[in-house]
């Protein structure tokens, strides 16, 4: 969305806030707060009045994001409804699997299509009546479109004479995660790296103990790619960014004299041992991998998510995904899940009481699954 918060209309938020059923006085109090807004404009030195505004939110505002995305949800309602047409197709694998159109958080929108005419004039006709109708804008200077690599050259003339977008080559990134077609690449994470070493230089002219670094880095180092390890497993980072990422950390605590790291007096593998047993306590990055492999794992067996639903759809069927094996052919994902099946459900009991598990695959003796 271009300017997405200073084109909100105020008229078009209290009509959404009526139809998802809010009560008059909350409506009124929240017209109220968005309008009373006061501007004005200082020239040389000099405030030229005040002028009202008709329109947009506060930046910084507790009710903002909230009331974006409940403005927003007009336009995700259409896409859903796209499921039900038969001009439309979306992004599924086989006729069981859950259709997807479309990913989004906040102004940032992934559409699936199978890049026929049809549909794609029937996306262009929702985003065009929800501009009109929203007074939102869509970006198209910031709005791209991919291809699958069998893509024919006339196909994407087509894309862009519809939709008007330009065409983006994997991989982009999206929600801090690059997603790419094919193999996974070091150059992919470049990016997460030279956060860490911004984030160092930013520190080097502060004068900090080993108390202070070892801090420094277990609270704010390593929370930079908590989000991107946590999303891409059960397909982590290369080792080798990992590694680089431990090395910054391991020289930063260690320190710098005019460019040149210091001799580390003890390895970063003892460094991350618990303050018990002699390390300062800091995680070791291939440690969190093995663990988010479990949580992902343990939230693909009990959750219903929107993931979980397509990887059953597609892998499992109707069989129990205790009893599935890889075949040859079958997404490098599903592979490294299967592997790390084997592992996580030896730490998995189950508790008889809502009759959520299964008598012959479920491990709720304690002793393992009965089959």
């Amino acid at each position: 969305m271009a300017k997405a918060y200073d084109r909100v209309s105020w008229s078009y938020t209290c009509i959404m806030l009526r139809i998802m059923g809010f009560n008059e006085r909350i409506i009124d109090m929240i017209w109220r707060t968005m309008g009373n807004n006061w501007y004005s404009i200082i020239i040389t030195g000099t405030r030229c009045g005040f002028f009202h505004s008709t329109r947009g939110l506060k930046q910084g505002d507790p009710l903002a994001p909230s009331l974006f995305i409940i403005r927003v949800e007009l336009l995700f309602r259409m896409l859903n409804n796209l499921t039900h047409d038969q001009f439309f197709n979306g992004l599924y694998i086989e006729w069981r699997d859950p259709q997807i159109n479309h990913l989004t958080f906040a102004d940032d929108i992934i559409i699936f299509t199978s890049g026929g005419r049809a549909s794609l004039q029937k996306i262009m006709e929702i985003l065009n009546n929800y501009e009109h109708t929203s007074r939102q804008q869509i970006n198209r200077q910031k709005s791209h479109f991919m291809v699958s690599p069998p893509a024919f050259p006339a196909t994407i003339r087509g894309v862009q004479q519809i939709t008007g977008f330009t065409k983006k080559e994997s991989p982009i990134t999206y929600m801090g995660c690059p997603l790419y077609i094919g193999r996974m690449r070091i150059v992919y994470f470049n990016s997460l790296v030279a956060k860490v070493i911004s984030r160092i230089k930013g520190w080097q002219s502060r004068i900090l103990s080993y108390g202070g670094r070892a801090t420094m880095i277990k609270h704010v180092l390593q929370s930079i790619p908590t989000h991107l390890l946590s999303a891409l497993t059960p397909s982590p980072p290369p080792k080798t960014i990992l590694r680089r990422v431990e090395k910054l950390a391991a020289n930063f605590f260690w320190g710098m004299e005019k460019d040149k790291n210091i001799y580390h007096r003890a390895s970063w593998q003892k460094l991350t041992f618990p303050t018990e047993e002699g390390g300062v306590g800091i995680k070791s990055m291939e440690d969190f991998c093995q663990t988010m492999k479990f949580e992902k794992w343990w939230l693909f067996r009990t959750k219903d998510s929107l993931w979980s639903k397509f990887l059953r759809a597609k892998y499992c069927q109707r069989s129990n995904s205790i009893s599935k094996k890889w075949n040859s052919g079958q997404s490098q994902k599903w592979k490294k899940m299967m592997i790390n099946k084997k592992e996580s459900e030896k730490h998995i009991t189950w508790r008889l009481h809502s009759g959520s598990c299964n008598f012959w695959w479920d491990n709720w003796l304690g002793d393992g699954a009965l089959y």
